[in-house]
C-alpha cells in the first residue's frame, strides 16, 4: 500500500502530515507542528517527525513559502535551501514534489466544504471564471487560478514582493516611514504580520498614536494589536487595523483585475480568520471597488475569506494522490 505524507513550510511553522483518500476524501492523520525558527532546517524536523510517526513514505508533497524552481527553494522568511531530490534520498522517499505554499492553498480550496469560507461579497459568479487568491501571514502570498475543462490550473507569483503603492496620502507617508528603515518597500513589508507591528509604530512615531502599557508584556505584538483593535481597547490598534485593511483591499482589488478572477478571489492566511468582523464593516469593500472605469466589475467579484487553517497541507495531501496516478 502506498504511503503518503504531506506538508505546509512557512516562516511561522512546519505542518506535516500523513494522507489517507477514504471514499475520493481526504483525510489528514498523525499530524504535527513545528515552530519553524526552531530548527535550523527542514531535515531536521522530517528527522524527528519520521522516527516519531512513520518510515517508508513512497510519496511527499511540500508547500513551501518561496520561489519553487526545479523542485528547489530557497524559503523568503527562513535561512533554508530544500532540494526535493536531496529529500528524497536522505530519508528513502520514492517521490517528492516541492511546490509554493499558494500553489497548494489553491489546490486545497477544491477540498474544502462550502462551510469553510466566509462571503464579504456574494457577487456574481462566472462558473469558469479565472480565481484569485492572497494571503497574508508571515509574508505575503498571492496566486491566480485558471479554470477550464472542469480542472484548476493554479501558479504561482511572487506578488508579495512587487512594490507597495500608496493609495492616499497616510500611505505614502508610511511608504516613505518604511523606506527609511528597508530601503525598499514590497507589498509584503506592509501586508503581514510584521506589517501590522510595522503600521502601529509608524502611527506612533509619526501621526500622534500611543503606546500601550500591553506591548511591553507582550509576546506576540500583531496579534496583540489584532486583539486590542477587534475590542476596541486601542485606539492605536484600532487605527493599525483599519490602515491594513484598507491596504489588504487595495492589493486584493489589484489581484483581482490583474487576473480578472470573475470566479472570485479568496483571502487566505493567518491573519484574514481572525479579522473577519473588521473585513465585513464595509471599508474593506469600498476600498476594494474604488476603481474608477472597473468599478462595476469589482462590485460584482465575488470575495471570500477562507477559514479553514488547512487549506495549504489539505492541496499539498491532494497533490501526493495526484502524483500516485502519474
Amino acid at each position: 500500500m502506498t504511503s503518503y505524507l504531506a506538508g505546509y513550510i512557512s516562516g511561522a511553522g512546519v505542518d506535516l502530515a500523513r494522507v489517507k483518500d477514504f471514499n475520493g476524501r481526504i483525510e489528514l492523520f498523525d499530524h504535527a507542528h513545528f515552530v519553524s525558527k526552531g530548527y535550523r532546517d527542514l531535515d531536521s524536523i522530517l528527522n524527528l517527525y519520521l522516527k516519531k510517526k512513520v518510515s517508508g513514505i513512497d510519496i511527499a508533497c511540500f508547500g513551501v513559502a518561496g520561489p519553487v524552481i526545479k523542485n528547489e527553494v530557497k524559503t523568503t522568511n527562513l535561512p533554508w535551501h530544500i532540494i526535493g531530490e536531496q529529500i528524497s534520498g536522505k530519508f528513502s522517499i520514492g517521490r517528492v514534489k516541492l511546490v509554493n505554499d499558494i500553489v497548494a492553498t489553491a489546490h486545497g480550496l477544491t477540498h474544502l466544504a462550502n462551510d469553510r469560507f466566509f462571503s464579504i461579497n456574494e457577487g456574481k459568479r462566472e462558473l469558469y471564471g479565472n480565481l484569485g487568491l492572497i494571503a497574508a501571514g508571515a509574508g505575503l502570498g498571492e496566486a491566480l487560478i485558471y479554470q477550464a475543462d472542469d480542472q484548476m490550473y493554479p501558479y504561482a507569483s511572487e506578488g508579495g514582493h512587487a512594490d507597495f503603492s500608496p493609495g492616499n496620502q497616510i500611505e505614502s507617508e508610511l511608504w516613505e516611514y518604511i523606506y527609511s528603515e528597508l530601503g525598499a518597500v514590497e507589498v509584503e513589508d506592509v501586508l503581514s504580520l510584521a506589517g501590522l507591528e510595522r503600521i502601529h509604530n509608524f502611527l506612533i512615531d509619526t501621526q500622534g498614536g500611543k503606546a500601550g502599557d500591553w506591548i511591553e508584556s507582550s509576546d506576540n505584538v500583531p496579534l496583540s494589536i489584532i486583539e486590542k483593535a477587534l475590542a476596541g481597547k486601542d485606539s492605536t490598534a484600532s487605527r493599525t487595523l483599519e490602515m491594513f485593511v484598507e491596504c489588504l483591499a487595495s492589493e486584493t482589488a489589484n489581484l483581482a483585475l490583474r487576473g480578472m478572477t470573475l470566479g472570485g478571489v479568496y483571502i487566505g492566511g493567518i491573519i484574514a480568520p481572525q479579522i473577519i468582523t473588521a473585513l465585513e464593516q464595509g471599508k474593506f469593500m469600498n476600498r476594494f471597488i474604488k476603481r474608477g472605469k472597473m468599478e462595476t466589475l469589482l462590485t460584482d467579484m465575488p470575495v471570500g475569506v477562507i477559514i479553514e487553517e488547512k487549506t495549504a497541507l489539505l492541496g499539498a495531501a491532494g497533490m501526493t494522490l495526484e502524483l500516485d496516478k502519474r
